[in-house]
C-alpha cells in the first residue's frame, strides 16, 4: 500500500525524494536507482525515504505514475477544446513528443515504462477513439502502432537531445494514411 505524505512538510519531502530520482535516472535509468542514493540525492536521511515509500518498488510506481500523470496533464490541457479526430490526435501527439523532449528526466521513464500496460492501454484506447472519428477500419490496431510509434520517436528525440522532425512527419504520413481511402 502507497504511504501518502498529508502535511506540507511531508508533502515538500516527497516531492523532493521523487526529484531526487528523476535527477538520478537521468544519468543511470530505473534500474541504477537506490533507496540510499535516493535519500541522499533528496538530503535526508534513508529512513525518510520509508516514511513515504514502502520500498524501492513503490518508489518507482511512484515515479512513473508522476511521469504519466504529468504528460497526461500536458496532452489534455493541449487537446481540450478539440473534438474527436485527427486534428485532436496530431495536436495530443505533438504534446506528448514536446513534453517528453523538454524534461531530461522523463528520458529513462520514456524508455522504462513502454512495457506498463496500463497507462499504454488508457492511451491505446484514446488514440483508437480519435482513429474511430476519422473513420479509420482497425482502428484499435492501428492505435497500438501509432503508440509504439511515439514512444520510438520520443526516445530518438532525446537521444538526439532535438525534435527529429522526420520522425514526426513520418508518424503524421502514418495518422494520416491510415484515414485514407479504404482506412
Amino acid at each position: 500500500m502507497d504511504k501518502v505524505a498529508v502535511t506540507p512538510h511531508g508533502l515538500r519531502t516527497r516531492a523532493a525524494l521523487l526529484d531526487a530520482g528523476r535527477a538520478l535516472a537521468v544519468d543511470g535509468g530505473l534500474a541504477g536507482l537506490s533507496v540510499s542514493g535516493v535519500a541522499a540525492r533528496a538530503g535526508v536521511a534513508k529512513g525518510t525515504f520509508y516514511v513515504h515509500f514502502a520500498d524501492r518498488d513503490a518508489f518507482v510506481r511512484a515515479l512513473r505514475d508522476d511521469f504519466n500523470g504529468r504528460i497526461g496533464e500536458r496532452v489534455a490541457a493541449a487537446v481540450a477544446d478539440l473534438e474527436p479526430g485527427g486534428r485532436r490526435l496530431l495536436v495530443g501527439l505533438t504534446a506528448y513528443l514536446d513534453a517528453c523532449l523538454e524534461d531530461r528526466a522523463l528520458k529513462a521513464l520514456v524508455r522504462e515504462t513502454r512495457d506498463d500496460v496500463e497507462p499504454r492501454d488508457r492511451l491505446v484506447a484514446l488514440v483508437a477513439a480519435n482513429l474511430r472519428a476519422m473513420s479509420v477500419r482497425d482502428a484499435a490496431a492501428a492505435a497500438r502502432l501509432v503508440v509504439a510509434m511515439a514512444a520510438e520517436v520520443a526516445l530518438a528525440e532525446h537521444e538526439a537531445g532535438k525534435k527529429e522532425h522526420g520522425a514526426r512527419r513520418a508518424l503524421r504520413r502514418f495518422i494520416e494514411g491510415a484515414a485514407g481511402p479504404g482506412g
